[in-house]
């Protein structure tokens, strides 16, 4: 361990006989190097052993540095810094993290003075100092929020109660608790941390959300107020406070709550102040607890404080021998190195949300004259609502900006200690990043500026009502909350001060770029001196492919592209070598040292390398000159570029690509002056177009001997989609015949491509699939095409070509063309000819919707040809068959069955529904297709799109249970979580698997996890070997992909959804059986051990649902996201689902849930959540009346009260603007009716006492109560009606799989509210069994009666929808066909019956226990 730099010069206040003075002392550290070898080796060997209980009692403070009066304060072991960061890694790895996070807050941040507080720590007047410590903790609260909000969240009643213990055992006058008045809840004063204020659960969630929530009461008159001001502080509690309110004691000045007798048994001894921690052992040992407890944020605070500190100190403080000196710049050097580090981690844990300034905010900023109170009221709902919903993107980007700019200047100050390229390159890219971070936080700024602006149009006087009967809306007090909370954030003292802080921001966006090219550009031209240009040879050095595209960046981000292309044009870089197809060699630049490179001997010559070796590449070097010119309107030199990378890599697509649209694709502004987001008229050179062709044709006569080589003959393709898709359309017969040349030619390059290249590569109908369509909507474009007489001459040549292959390269029916001892490649040559034929074939049939299945019919073969043609491929081809300890690849055969089942699955939407199994044609063709699946899984098990498309068909077939099953088998993890886990989770809700949901979501949220762990680790790898853009790839996938995700979003939801509804044995098992036996249940009740259950345990699971909202990656994290955006249209999310893996499916394609609807039914999940736990712990605060009145809410209670209120209103405005059906729509009313209810039976409608009674508050809740039951009467009949619309088989496996939904979307939540309605009723006197005397529990019983009719609904349409209607036999024999037998059909049909039970056995449980438990409302006194 180093020795730290000497702090500032002490300073000592003067002496006052009532209040010790201040001491500004050097960080408490080992005397010598013999001593700290004492004291820490035993301390080591404990860690090392991993006996942290001994580590506790080695480093446990000894009664000496007790008291800070004694010199022993500043001496002992136990006080030394390292001593104590090692105490605390073993209080964090004891499980006591709260204490650990206490000690590292008396390290860190207690008794720590910081920049200015250093110069004003000599104050000698008592009433300055104890003015100086309030603010020193306000000050050190806001500077270490993350860290202060940690502790607050781990802080419980228990704590506070044995620290109230502990202190009045020492002094019975001086508490180290006491109630907090101001905020609701208890307080614990801490001596270095001050009052720790337990926050009240709906407080936690709140804050998160940025709700406004205002005072629960109103001044009404003064006697009234200070009747009131007696019993209850009016307080109006800001959700951004981080910091509680002061205690009554602080707001007179007091000096804050009272300190224990420990603190103030020696008033006049001496107080040390520290500067920050310094020492590089000290801070990698505190680090380790800050990343275990993913406090980023705070790391990064104290890796700041330690650069600055260590920066202002090194020259102030010289040290007195040349072993100090170097000690500390040693120090001084990696603390700032891994600051940078630091600070780039955290950047990980910002989320980058998509930044939406226009739409909505028009429409709230002006109105017309003679406007009703209603639009006034929308008018202030909307610009609360847009401005709420901008605040999670403001702290977000505001925290990635602090992060960056501390990055930037960290590297900087490395650089001039170290004067190191990589250094200095450092600055240069976090310059450049700093700058984007700041045009997305000025975006954002201008759009709330404008909010604030429309704030004064006058409009926004309060809005009453509002369809809420718990009283008023107050928008200008909310709007106030808002804006201040903007302010807090940006440490501004008013809303006028924005635009000179976004002024400020634009100064230095257009200076840090002027900066990072000025780093950066001495870095990287110095390198393209020669040894005779420089002093030494030994002077030149070689700068990375990295180095220069930082100098790049700094051009092109200031627009400077004539530059970045000279520059470009003078890099030596590295030999371009070849493919291998052309036979050329290898293309240099014709300069003897751009061959120049890093001489590597072994390993330690690149570990020992500071930054990247790896030289720029002529192909990187060309790839952008091409990129540049093309974007600089230089066509010609563009074109040049791309023809010399295609000579050496004729198979790139993208160069490809490049080449048509520099040689061919002219765009021209459709008027005058092309604006921006106007796209132009897009036009062709003929010239260039033919020049392109012979290049294309002249590379691939080239390589006539290499058919593998697609590029060139496939760029063909394109120049001929290219000439249609931009050919005019209108009716003159020139058009037309122009128009029909193009179509023949595309026909013409599509059977030659596919001649070439169909028995060659699997991958050739993928090349061409989408020219297939484009040949066919271009042909039909003149008409409709109703009959085979309309099809066009190119789509029927095309179709005849197709039939013509697969007929001349069908193996089944080829009886003496093939011997024996043909070659295995000839086989497979016809099977992928074969499969390309038919696979163009249903691509041409799927888009003449009318002629599909005649099409099909006509020029494909028969499902019986296809079923013997797969047959005929296994045994020809015995050697790639999958067996016991064989190859795990997949059989080329595999297409035909994918093809197959596509078929089955379009014959099965056409045929007509009944309402009998066994006689239903589509049933029977799923199982067909099913069954062919089945065995086709059986010869190529490792084939994951044979495993889609049987998922698919058991989707249809209503078999969640061995959809699992199949999906299971895909060993789909890791990343794949996010992108396919798609393809079963929304089935496995509709198949009433709720545990397997759960189990899947769980894995979800533990990769996402896990990712941002490993991101954070492997981005500062990238940076520190100075591949600066691998690194800022990372962590943008992280902060753009992960973050955001929709799969993350969705399955937080449906964890919350389910979680009432998991069965402990499916959690613990792989496989699932049906357990529903005699005397037996599947599970042990409702909510047995997660979610809500409408009992008396909800209090406390409600309550940790808003500690465990406060991790990202937390389901209960669901309940702030309906805070992050105002619209589903706009919601900022990123979709990562990979829908490529469903590229078979032609004719009938799979439905999945959109964009907008994963949206939607995340939000609603995340405002149900938030209403029952809001609701929960409203209920749980709610006081009885006494002696028949109303007793006072308290401050807690009417704060829940507001709170719900709140929430009640966003989630009424989300469900009008939501799509729902009937049925769906009925009961989100009823949840947000029942939540109605219990806000106005606790709170009340009015804050006048005359009007506000029992019986009042009583009528009004009978009122909403008999709405909702009328609520729950239409979705029964709702649901009635679609049940007996249509009595098919399909229409029943819909209405099943809503049925399936409905259990934990609605039905349970709508119980849990019932119930909690209910055990509120019973403090009013309102209970279950004063049914028929008290009309608030008569009303209650009728709706729960109303809800058990529907549950009832529920059995009956499960019962239909679960069984096999018919008879089971002759379901199989219908579909059992001579491809594949009896038995193939029996295991189909047999997976699906159990299936089905297992939704049954898992569903109906659950429906019987809510329809027995709501009995108890039809019971009598």
């Amino acid at each position: 361990m180093t020795k730290s730099p000497p702090p500032p010069t002490a300073q000592k206040a003067a002496p006052s006989p009532s209040v010790a003075p201040l001491f500004l002392s050097s960080r408490p550290c080992p005397p010598n190097q013999r001593e700290q070898h004492r004291v820490l080796h035993s301390i080591y060997q404990a860690i090392d052993s991993h006996n942290y209980a001994k580590v506790l009692k080695l480093t446990s403070p000894s009664p000496t540095s007790s008291s800070s009066s004694s010199s022993a304060a500043t001496t002992s072991s136990d006080r030394w810094d390292i001593v104590r960061a090692l105490r605390i890694h073993a209080l964090e790895r004891c499980g006591k993290v709260r204490e650990a996070l206490l000690l590292l807050w008396e390290v860190v941040a207690g008794d720590v003075v910081f920049g200015d507080a250093a110069a004003a720590a000599g104050v000698s007047s008592s009433t300055q100092q104890q003015l100086q410590q309030q603010q020193q903790y306000q000050q050190q609260r806001q500077t270490w929020s993350e860290l202060y909000q940690r502790i607050q969240a781990l802080t419980t009643a228990e704590d506070i109660v044995i620290h109230e213990g502990r202190s009045s055992s020492s002094s019975s006058s001086s508490s180290s608790s006491s109630t907090n008045r101001n905020g609701g809840g208890t307080t614990s004063y801490h001596r270095s941390l001050g009052e720790i204020q337990l926050l009240d659960a709906v407080q936690r969630l709140d804050i998160r959300s940025f709700a406004p929530i205002v005072n629960p009461y109103k001044a009404i008159d003064n006697n009234d107020n200070n009747k009131k001001r007696d019993t209850i502080t009016a307080t109006t509690t800001t959700a951004a406070a981080a910091v509680p309110a002061k205690s009554s004691k602080a707001a007179k000045g007091g000096g804050g709550a009272k300190k224990s007798s420990s603190d103030n048994s020696n008033s006049n001894s001496v107080i040390y102040y520290y500067p920050p921690v310094t020492d590089e052992t000290v801070l990698q040992t505190l680090a380790v607890t800050l990343r275990n407890c993913e406090l980023f944020d705070t790391m990064s605070e104290m890796y700041h404080q330690a650069s600055t500190t260590l920066t202002s100190s090194s020259s102030s403080s010289p040290s007195s021998t040349s072993e100090d000196a170097e000690q500390q710049e040693e120090n001084y050097r990696n603390v700032i190195e891994e600051g940078v580090c630091v600070h780039f981690r955290a950047v990980c844990d910002c989320t980058a949300f998509d930044i939406h300034v226009s739409g909505d905010s028009s429409n709230t900023t002006s109105t017309k004259e003679g406007d009703d109170n209603d639009k006034e009221i929308k008018l202030g709902r909307d610009r609360i609502i847009l401005l709420q919903s901008q605040l999670p993107k403001l702290q977000s980007l505001l925290n990635m900006t602090k992060y960056y700019a501390r990055m930037q200047t960290s590297s900087l100050q490395l650089a001039k200690v170290t004067a190191q390229p990589l250094h200095f390159q450092w600055t240069a890219i976090s310059s450049l990043w700093y700058k984007e971070s700041l045009e997305r936080l000025v975006s954002i700024l201008e759009y709330i500026q404008t909010l604030l602006s429309s704030n004064n149009d006058g409009h926004d006087n309060n809005c009453k009502g509002g369809g809420d009967q718990g009283g008023d809306i107050d928008c200008n007090a909310m709007l106030s909350l808002l804006v201040q909370q903007v302010l807090d954030m940006m440490d501004l003292g008013n809303s006028s001060e924005i635009p000179s802080q976004i002024s400020s921001y634009r100064q230095k966006m257009a200076l840090l770029p002027r900066l990072a090219e000025s780093l950066s550009s001495r870095m990287v031209l110095s390198s393209q001196l020669t040894p005779s240009d420089s002093s030494s040879s030994a002077a030149v050095a070689v700068a990375s492919e990295n180095d220069w595209d930082v100098y790049l960046e700094t051009l092109l981000v200031q627009g400077k592209k004539l530059e970045a292309l000279e520059v470009l044009k003078n890099i030596q870089c590295t030999p371009m070598v070849g493919d291998g197809n052309t036979g050329l060699p290898p293309i240099t630049d014709g300069n003897e040292v751009s061959s120049r490179r890093h001489e590597i001997v072994d390993e330690d010559t690149i570990q020992n390398h500071v930054g990247s070796m790896l030289r720029y590449t002529r192909r990187k070097k060309l790839e952008r000159m091409a990129q540049l010119t093309h974007e600089l309107d230089m066509f010609t030199d563009a074109e040049g570029y791309y023809r010399e990378l295609l000579l050496a890599f004729p198979d790139q697509w993208t160069y490809w690509m490049g080449l048509v649209e520099s040689s061919c694709v002219r765009i021209k502004p459709s008027s005058s002056s092309l604006s921006d987001g106007e796209e132009g008229v897009v036009s062709i050179d003929k010239v260039g177009w033919q020049r392109c062709q012979s290049f294309a044709k002249e590379i691939a006569s080239n390589n006539i001997d290499k058919q593998t080589l697609r590029g060139p003959h496939l760029i063909l393709v394109e120049l001929a989609a290219l000439e249609l898709r931009h050919a005019p359309s209108h009716s003159a017969t020139a058009k037309v015949d122009e128009r029909r040349r193009l179509t023949a030619l595309l026909r013409d390059e599509i059977c030659e491509y596919g001649n070439r290249f169909g028995s060659q590569a699997s991958c050739c109908f993928s090349d061409l699939r989408s020219y297939l369509r484009l040949l066919v909507q271009a042909s039909s474009s003149g008409g409709e095409i109703t009959g085979i007489s309309d099809i066009p001459n190119d789509v029927s040549q095309l179709l005849e070509w197709a039939r013509r292959m697969w007929v001349s390269n069908a193996q089944s029916t080829d009886t003496g063309s093939l011997e024996v001892e043909d070659e295995l490649r000839e086989r497979r040559k016809k099977l992928r000819s074969f499969i390309f034929a038919v696979q163009v074939v249903y691509c041409i049939a799927a888009e003449i919707k009318d002629l599909t299945l005649h099409l099909l019919q006509t020029f494909a073969p028969s499902i019986s040809q296809m079923v013997l043609e797969w047959r005929t491929s296994l045994v020809s081809q015995p050697s790639l068959a999958a067996k016991d300890g064989g190859q795990k690849e997949v059989l080329p055969g595999d297409e035909i069955i994918l093809l197959t089942s596509q078929y089955l699955l379009f014959q099965a939407s056409l045929q007509p529904a009944t309402s009998n199994e066994s006689n239903d044609a589509s049933t029977t063709m799923l199982l067909q297709s099913a069954a062919l699946l089945e065995e086709s899984m059986d010869h190529s098990p490792y084939n994951p799109h044979l495993k889609i498309a049987a998922i698919s068909v058991y989707s249809k077939l209503n078999a969640a249970g061995r959809a699992l099953t199949i999906f299971q088998d895909m060993g789909v993890k890791q990343i794949q979580l996010d992108s396919c886990s798609y393809i079963i989770l929304p089935l496995l809700i509709s198949g009433g698997l709720y545990t397997s949901a759960i189990k899947l979501s769980t894995s979800i949220l533990r990769l996402h996890g896990s990712t941002s762990k490993d991101v954070k680790t492997y981005s500062t790898k990238s940076l520190q070997n100075g591949l600066m853009f691998k690194a800022k790839e990372m962590v943008t996938f992280q902060c753009e992909k992960m973050r955001p995700s929709l799969q993350l979003l969705y399955s937080k939801g449906l964890l919350l959804d389910t979680a009432p509804l998991m069965i402990a044995s499916d959690l613990e098992n792989e496989t699932l059986t049906v357990t529903t036996q005699k005397g037996k249940s599947p599970a042990a009740g409702l909510a047995a051990e997660k979610g809500f259950c409408g009992k008396e345990e909800d209090l406390m699971r409600a309550e940790q649902l808003s500690i465990d909202a406060e991790i990202h990656v937390n389901a209960p994290a669901i309940v702030h996201a309906s805070a992050q955006s105002n619209s589903i249209e706009i919601f900022s999310g990123s979709d990562n689902r990979d829908m490529t893996v469903n590229y078979f499916e032609v004719l009938s394609h799979t439905t999945h849930l959109t964009h907008l609807e994963m949206v939607a039914e995340s939000l609603r999940r995340g405002h149900v959540h938030g209403l029952l736990a809001r609701a929960i712990m409203a209920v749980g605060t709610a006081n009885a009346p006494k002696k028949g009145k109303l007793v006072k809410p308290t401050v807690d209670s009417a704060y829940r009260c507001q709170s719900l209120r709140y929430a009640l209103l966003r989630a009424n405005d989300f469900g009008h603007n939501a799509i729902m059906d009937e049925v769906d729509r009925a009961l989100w009313n009823t949840c947000c009716q029942l939540c109605e209810v219990i806000n106005v039976v606790i709170y009340g409608s009015s804050c006048d006492e005359s009007t506000d009674t029992i019986a009042g508050r009583e009528a009004l809740a009978v009122s909403v109560i008999n709405s909702t039951t009328e609520l729950i009467q239409s979705a029964r009949q709702a649901l009635a009606s679609c049940n007996s619309a249509v009595d098919t088989t399909e229409k029943r496996m819909l209405i099943g799989g809503k049925v399936c939904r409905l259990l934990p979307d609605y039905i349970v939540p709508s119980y849990i509210l019932l119930e909690t309605t209910s055990r509120l009723f019973s403090l009013f006197g309102w209970g279950k069994r004063k049914r028929l005397t008290k009309a608030a529990s008569g009303s209650l019983a009728s709706a729960a009666m109303s809800l058990q009719d529907f549950i009832s609904d529920m059995l009956h349409v499960m019962a239909d929808f679960r069984s096999v209607s018919g008879n089971i036999q002759s379901l199989v024999e219908g579909a059992t066909i001579s491809e594949f037998g009896k038995d193939a059909v029996q295991r189909v049909v047999g997976e699906v019956v159990s299936s089905r039970e297992l939704t049954k056995d898992r569903v109906e449980f659950f429906l019987v226990e809510m329809l027995d438990r709501l009995q108890c409302f039809n019971e009598e006194l």
